[in-house]
Parts: C-alpha cells; structure tokens; sequence
C-alpha cells in the first residue's frame, strides 16, 4: 500500500514551536481541552488579546504540538478531555520548557504567575512512545493519553498514580557551537558508515531531515552525500557541511526561527532565508502542513482498500459469471434435442421404445430451455455488478487527477463512495442509526466549475451525487453528458440559468471524458441529452439512468484536464 510521507517534528521544529508558543501564550488561562479523536487534544488558552488553541498529537507516526485556528466544537465524551478540563480549570499557564535535545515538553500551571506550580501538563513527542501526561505537584501522574504496562515496557510502565520517571537518556554527544572543526569531524568518523548514519549515531538530536537540511539546500545533492560513506567525501565537502551545521546550532541558540517550505525537506525552521510560508506564524503554517498530509494519508488508505476491496469483489462476480457462461454452452443443445424428438414422431411408424425416447428428449429439451432462461438472467446479473463495481473504479481513479481539489472536501467524497461500495457492491451490515442520519445529510463536495459562459457546470464524484445533479437537482433546460457505454461521472451543464454557447457544451463533452474510465483515450464518444429526457432505473445503483434520444459529441480529455486543473 503506498504511504504519504509526512516530515517528522523533529527536535529542532519543537524547539521552534516551543519558543514561538512561550512568546504567544505565557502566561494565559486555561479555558477548555476537547479531544478529537483517540490520539489528539486540543487546549484552549485565553490571553489578554484572544483565544489561542493549541492541538497535541502523540499519533505514532507524526506526533506534533501546534498551533491551531479556533476548531469546531466536539462532544464531551473523552475521558481525557474531561479530565484535563476540570484539573486545570482556573489555572494559568505560567511556563513552557524543552530543555536540550530531549523531545520532551512541560506545559506548566499554577494559580497566577509567580505561585507555586500545581499542575505540570508534559508531551513526549517520541515516534510509538509519544504519550501525554498531567502530573500533581508531586510529580504523581493523574492522567495520561496511553497507560503503559509492565508486559509492554519493563523500563518505563507508566499508569495514573504512579510517580513520573523521564525516558532512558539520549545516546550521543551534545552538539556544542565552539567545537572545532577537526573535533567534529573526528567524533562523526570514529565508526565508518554513511555520513547519515555515522552523524544520527554521533550526535543528539539528529533527524533524517535535519541531516538532509545541514548537508545542502539541494535535495539531490544533500542525498547523494548522506548516502556516501564517511571516509570518501572530500575536504571541501566537509568544510561545507561544517559551515551550516555551525548554522544551525547558531540558529538554536539565540532562537532565530522562520518556517521555510522551499528546500531539501518539505519545510525547514532555520537558515537565514526568508519565510515563503502564507501564514508567517510557525505553527500555524505546520498546523496546516500536518493536517493536509494525514487527510492525504486517510484519503490514500481508503482509496487502496476500495480498490482492493472492489477488485476482490470484480474477481467474485467474473469467476461467477464464467460458471454461468460455462453451463448455457452446455445447454445450448436443446433445440437439437427437440428436432431429434419430432424426427422420430415424424417417423412413419415410430416404434414405441422411439415415442418413449422422442418424449424423453422433449421433456430434457424443455428443462433445459427453462433452465438456460434463469442462466441467462444470473449472468445479466453478474455482467451488471462487473459494469457497477467498474462505475465505483472510475471515481476512484478520479481522485488521482484531482490535484487542485481541497484535502477535506476529497476525504468526504472518498468516505460518501466508501459507503456506497460497503451498501451496495461489498454489502456491509451498517448500523441503522448511521444510516437514518446519512439520509438526512445532504450532499455533499459536488464538484463545480464555471463553463466559458460563466454557466455552472456540475460533476458528479460518486453514485449518490451522481443522482444528486442528475435528477433531483436537475431542471428543465439543464444538459446531461455522459461517456457513451463506459463508466464514468455524470456532467451537467446548468444550460437553465442562461444562454448555452457551443464552447460550453464541447467543455462538458471535454469534462465526462476527463471524469470517465476512457480518460486516456485521445477521443471519447459523448452522449449529450437533455434533463427532462432521463429516467431512474429503478433496483440499480444511484444514479443509474436511461435517456430518450440524445446527441454524440466527440470529448477529449486532455483538454479538459487543462481547464479543469487551471479552474
């Protein structure tokens, strides 16, 4: 299964995001904590000028602490939440440390600046150990984001009630600013390797990325170098790499901090280049950053598990269809059957052990005819769950080309035909409730754009959106397109709300070749027709239709892809 690369915080991101949040939100008052799911919290903190929130994560693969836009509200459900909502209730947060290279935060609370701290809030941002605590004033741990047992870590268990103890110390020397250069680069030679690895096992606080960014500003370049082994990069090379990683140490201690998304990694928070981040706040700009690479990867999970999902299912339906295929081939012959039966009756004296036959061969002969009429309609059945499943196929291969499209509204769809493929092609058992308030919901992310015109022109993502436009939003005057005899999207040109022009219709054409399994055809045949001439098939998939007339337009996809993209 493919995976989304996410950039990890690493030490020197959190040390940028620590600095950034000391001068924002110390001190501030706690105000309320809402967990959003089974690893991520948000806190609310009330300073003199605003409401500023912060959201933790101790999700495995990307653990974060970052600043975040006020977020919609969610239930009181989480226990955690809760917890944390009613333990730092009036209490300010006076203090946020990070000390050295360890990935470790406290967040800390006490009545008013000054008093004695109360409550300490600690994140350890440490890939599958990452966790979140609060501790009472003894250190004692009241609650936490993940218990550890004995069974799972001998070193370190870690459950409420229990006194907290700091992770194993860091292995490596601490990177200082007035290590001289031959010192250096001795300690990194000292075990023979890769520049990277020898550099990770030398030092605290070195990340893949941090490697990458210290040894080039090039990607490329900086790969090449890692990859190569300590004792052939050249001097100058070295002096090179010397240069920034006094850079980057400068940077840490003076807290020179500037969110960068331009470089050898996704983004970079030192350097002396200027931000080319939207938002110039760090971890505003990485809150953005996180958020847009775990809905790509739910968003790519779903979407390899639907194709997977469906090509078992394609395989069910194909091996059955075979079976039926198999047996009509071998009941084809009961015409000849019957033939052979009235050239015996037709005999001029038929004997009767040859009336006997003859009525035996009708009577064969006619199971046969009703048994080839049920065959006939199972395969009709199979042949329509292969063209249904490969409807759902070509929405999927429609996310992959819709690269301006907004992560969330993707997630949206991509769940809505998830349903769709559960309900109807991989038949799950869904929960009623579910399925009363999915009902209720409207769609829905329908992908729209403006034709030439300026008249919307409407795609469907899914079989219920599909529908959607079709025909329960269609009106009189509205044109329906669709490629003729494959599957795909149904488009609509809104030809109702005004005067349709000839470059409207051949976008439209364009468009349901674009949105259709002929996608790499250089031409598609385009079936165009108007609204009122479509009819629901009843017992079918959302938005499965017939049409009376029509007209065939020649689309092309690649012009399509063009206007859609630049749209």
């Amino acid at each position: 299964m493919n995976t989304v690369p996410i950039q990890i915080m690493d030490l020197t991101t959190l040390k940028a995001v620590v600095f950034e949040l000391s001068q924002e939100i110390v001190p501030s008052r706690f105000e309320t904590a809402q967990q959003i799911d089974s690893h991520t919290i948000q806190l609310g903190l009330r300073t003199l000028e605003k409401l500023t929130w912060i959201e933790i994560s101790w999700l495995p693969e990307s653990p974060i602490i970052v600043s975040i836009p006020p977020p919609k509200k969610y239930g009181e459900k989480s226990t955690l939440a809760k917890q944390i909502k009613h333990l730092l209730v009036n209490l300010a947060l006076v203090d946020i440390t990070q000390i050295g290279f360890e990935r470790i935060v406290r967040f800390k609370f006490s009545s008013r600046p000054g008093k004695e701290i109360e409550k300490e809030l600690i994140v350890e941002l440490m890939g599958r150990h990452s966790n979140i605590l609060l501790l009472d004033r003894s250190g004692k741990v009241i609650t936490l984001g993940k218990q550890i047992k004995e069974s799972q870590s001998r070193l370190r268990p870690i459950g409420t009630g229990d006194i907290y103890t700091s992770p194993p110390p860091l292995k490596g020397l601490v990177p200082v600013l007035s290590e001289p250069f031959n010192s250096w680069k001795e300690n990194i030679c000292l075990v023979p390797s890769t520049f990277k690895n020898s550099l990770k096992d030398t030092y605290q606080g070195i990340s893949p990325a941090l490697t990458l960014q210290i040894v080039s500003s090039d990607y490329n370049e900086s790969l090449k170098i890692i990859n190569k082994p300590v004792t052939s990069i050249e001097l100058e090379t070295w002096e090179a790499i010397y240069k920034r990683w006094k850079e980057w140490l400068l940077d840490l201690e003076n807290s020179n901090y500037t969110i960068n998304f331009e470089g050898p990694t996704d983004y970079i928070v030192w350097g002396k280049k200027e931000s080319t981040a939207k938002n110039k706040k760090i971890g505003l700009s990485l809150s953005i950053y996180y958020s847009n690479k775990i809905v790509e990867r739910k968003i790519n999970s779903i979407r390899e598990k639907l194709k997977q999902d469906l090509a078992n299912s394609k395989g069910h339906e194909k091996r059955k269809l075979d079976v039926q295929e198999l047996l009509i081939k071998n009941i084809s012959e009961y015409t000849t059957m019957q033939n052979k039966a009235k050239s015996l009756l037709t005999l001029p004296s038929p004997t009767k052990k040859q009336i006997i036959e003859a009525q035996s061969l009708f009577k064969e002969a006619k199971r046969k005819k009703r048994s080839r009429e049920s065959i006939v309609n199972r395969i009709n059945f199979h042949k329509k769950k292969i063209s249904d499943i490969q409807c759902c196929e070509s929405f999927i291969d429609s996310f992959l080309y819709e690269e301006n499209e907004d992560n969330k509204n993707k997630l949206e769809s991509i769940i809505e035909l998830k349903e769709e493929v559960e309900e109807y092609i991989c038949i799950k058992k869904n929960n009623s409730k579910f399925k009363l308030k999915r009902k209720k919901e409207t769609s829905l992310h329908i992908k729209e754009i403006q034709s030439p015109s300026g008249l919307k022109i409407q795609i469907g993502g899914n079989n219920r959106q599909n529908e959607l436009i079709s025909l329960k939003k269609g009106k009189k005057g509205d044109l329906w397109f669709h490629a003729q005899e494959i599957p795909g999207s149904h488009v609509v040109l809104k030809s109702s709300d005004g005067i349709v022009d000839e470059t409207d219709i051949q976008l439209a054409a364009d468009l349901a070749s674009f949105f259709s399994r002929a996608r790499g055809n250089k031409l598609t045949p385009i079936i165009m027709v108007p609204i009122e001439n479509l009819k629901r098939i009843s017992g079918s998939l959302p938005g499965t239709v017939s049409h009376r007339g029509g007209k065939v337009l020649w689309g092309k996809a690649e012009r399509a892809a063009k206007y859609f993209h630049h749209k």
